[in-house]
Order: C-alpha cells, then sequence, then structure tokens
C-alpha cells in the first residue's frame, strides 16, 4: 500500500511538473521591406516565430530611430517603422513573449540613405506611398533589377497633360536640394511637344504681398529637330499671393523680376534628342550657395546666379523674406491632340531627391 501511495504522488509531481514548464517561444527572423530607405517612409517589418502556439505569443518593438505607425501594430507580429528625417544606420527589436513566460528578441538594420528615391520595384506606387495622377492611364514594369524597373504612363485626355506627380510632404526640402529623374517616352510621342520636370514651392504663411519662388520649369522636346526647332526651354517662376501676380523668368529681365537661368531661355541644342526607348538623365541642384546648375545625362549643362541673385535682392529688401520650401515634384506629358490620336506613351526609370548638398548628376 506504502509503495502505491508514494507512486501515486511521484506522477502528481511528474504532471504538475509538466504543466508548469514553459512552452518555448523563438523569433527565426526578422524581415523588412527593403535594403535602403528614405525620410519618412513608411517601412512593414515582420517576425518569423517558432515554437508552440502563436496565439499565445504578444510582441513589443522598440528602434534606436524613427518611430511605428501608432499602437494598433504594437502587440502582432508585423510593424509600421517610419524612417526618421536623417540619413544613418538604425536598428527596430521585436521580442515575443509567451503567456507562459517564455521569450525571444531579434534585431534587424535599416539604413536611411538619402531625402527620397523610388526606383518603381513596388506595385504599390499609389497605394499610399505618396505618388498621384491626373489625365494618364498607366502600368508597371517590375524587376528585381532597378534598370529594368519602370512606371509607364500614356496621356488619356485632349489638350491636357498627363501628370505624375509626388507632393514633399514627409520631411522638409530646402535648399540646398538636388533632383534627378531618368524617364523617356515609347511607342507615340506627339510632334512638337514636351516633356516637363518640375519642382514647385510652397506659399510661405507669413508676408503675402512678397513675391516666392513657386516653380522650377524645365522643358524639352525630345522628337524635334535641334537644327531647325527650339528643343529646351528651362526657366523659374515668381508669384506674389496678394497680388496675384504671377512672373516667369524671360531674357532681358532685371530686378526685381526673376534673373533668367540661362539666356537665351529657349534654344536649339543636340543633347535632348532621343528616340523611342531612350532613357534621358534630367538633373537639376541649387547648392548652399544658391547657385543653379544641370545636367544631362550624367553632364554639366550649365550653372547660374539667375535664382542667387533674386533671392539676394529679396532678402535685402523685404524684411523676414522666409527660404524657399519645396513642396511637390512632377513630371508632365503632353495630352492627345485630338480624340482619335494615339495617347503619347512615357516611362519613368527613378527619381532622386538628395537635401544633404550632394549632387545628383
Amino acid at each position: 500500500m506504502r509503495k502505491l501511495y508514494h507512486t501515486g504522488i511521484f506522477m502528481i509531481l511528474c504532471i504538475v511538473a509538466v504543466s508548469c514548464k514553459k512552452e518555448p517561444v523563438e523569433i527565426l527572423t526578422l524581415s523588412k521591406a527593403g535594403e535602403e530607405f528614405y525620410f519618412g517612409e513608411k517601412v512593414k517589418v515582420w517576425a518569423g516565430t517558432e515554437g508552440g502556439d502563436n496565439t499565445t505569443v504578444s510582441y513589443k518593438w522598440t528602434t534606436s530611430g524613427g518611430e511605428f505607425d501608432g499602437w494598433r501594430t504594437q502587440n502582432l507580429f508585423e510593424n509600421l517603422w517610419i524612417a526618421p528625417a536623417a540619413v544613418g544606420e538604425y536598428t527596430v527589436t521585436a521580442t515575443a513573449n509567451r503567456d507562459g513566460g517564455a521569450s525571444s528578441s531579434r534585431t534587424t538594420n535599416l539604413k536611411v540613405t538619402r531625402y527620397f528615391f523610388d526606383e518603381f520595384q513596388s506595385r504599390f506606387t499609389f497605394d499610399g506611398n505618396g505618388w498621384a495622377n491626373a489625365d494618364i492611364t498607366f502600368n508597371q514594369i517590375v524587376d528585381n533589377d532597378p534598370l529594368k524597373s519602370i512606371f509607364e504612363l500614356t496621356s488619356a485626355t485632349v489638350n491636357k497633360a498627363g501628370i505624375f506627380r509626388r507632393d514633399l510632404n514627409l520631411a522638409p526640402l530646402k535648399i540646398p536640394l538636388s533632383v534627378r529623374a531618368k524617364l523617356g517616352w515609347k511607342s507615340f510621342f506627339r510632334a512638337g511637344q514636351p516633356i516637363i520636370v518640375s519642382l514647385f514651392f510652397k506659399q510661405p504663411s507669413e508676408n503675402p504681398s512678397y513675391p516666392f519662388l513657386r516653380e522650377i520649369r524645365w522643358e524639352y522636346y525630345p522628337t524635334v529637330d535641334p537644327a531647325t526647332t527650339d528643343s529646351y526651354q528651362i526657366r523659374y517662376e515668381t508669384f506674389t499671393p496678394a497680388s496675384g501676380k504671377s512672373t516667369f523668368s524671360t531674357n532681358t529681365a532685371v530686378l526685381p523680376a526673376p534673373l533668367p537661368l540661362i539666356n537665351p531661355i529657349k534654344g536649339k541644342s543636340t543633347i535632348f534628342k532621343s528616340a523611342t526607348n531612350v532613357e534621358k538623365s534630367i538633373a537639376f541642384a541649387i547648392d548652399a550657395n544658391n547657385v543653379f546648375t544641370t545636367y544631362v545625362d550624367g553632364v554639366q549643362w550649365f550653372s547660374s546666379n539667375g535664382i542667387k541673385d533674386w533671392l539676394a535682392y529679396c532678402k535685402t529688401t523685404y524684411p523676414g523674406f522666409e527660404d524657399p520650401l519645396a513642396s511637390r515634384f512632377q513630371v508632365s506629358y503632353p495630352g492627345r491632340a485630338n480624340a482619335n490620336e494615339t495617347g503619347t506613351t512615357g516611362f519613368v526609370n527613378s527619381v532622386f531627391i538628395n537635401n544633404d548638398g550632394t549632387i545628383l548628376k
């Protein structure tokens, strides 16, 4: 009888020991959507966990920089990390905790490299990623090779430009700044019309009687004969809110009017001629001294003090004059000539924007 009693006690203790044993949990992987990121980019991160019943696991997320997108994702196996507005390498750590007390942690590194870039390798260009469009139909050709991945658009409206644009509101973009777009056309391009690359600037909240820099506009005509026809026009616009006055830079302008960037502002050059499916690199920069410089296919085209001298005049003349703050990047392709004409088809391979003084060419 005593033997049976001791045997029973032993079995009960074994059952209790097994029931109290912590069920394991281990984070095997901590993944991220990409390798390099831009200021304010929302990056999906997620943990791959092994061990027992995963419905009893909760997660805690921490980061060395940036932030997470709200409390709703804090206890889940995936999260949305928002990159900080500073170049650097940051860490994200996920810690999995089981109700029974077992835990596991894993860390991944995330590199923020510049103000903004997009090589159009995601199919979600218009799904919360900041891009918008007007008067186009579009198609994406996605490839693991960024040189082959493009955003393709076709103008859809008669005499109304097809527009592809992005608001620059994830972090302030002030001078110095540098912008580069690699783009072109394919299949059909409306004769005698330009591709337009623009950078728009925000209207200051104070002093509406002061003029401000509203747009830098670069037009190039890829299909005209530059021996006989103007193939470019590059200028900038100033605007005075109180009076509603818009003024574009001209060849003969004198202050306070906006001075020319190049003279003539419209002319002929062979560097803009491009055939179907030929990519062209269009880049411009305003450096820390407000000098404006342009590059075509990686080669400097011209450098100008036009914006520099206009800004210097404004800062001397208007107390409290605010520095330009970029608000939107935009590419425009010509609209249809008529309802029966084929729409112009263009493509954009990449857009890069720097704000650290590094020049994109």
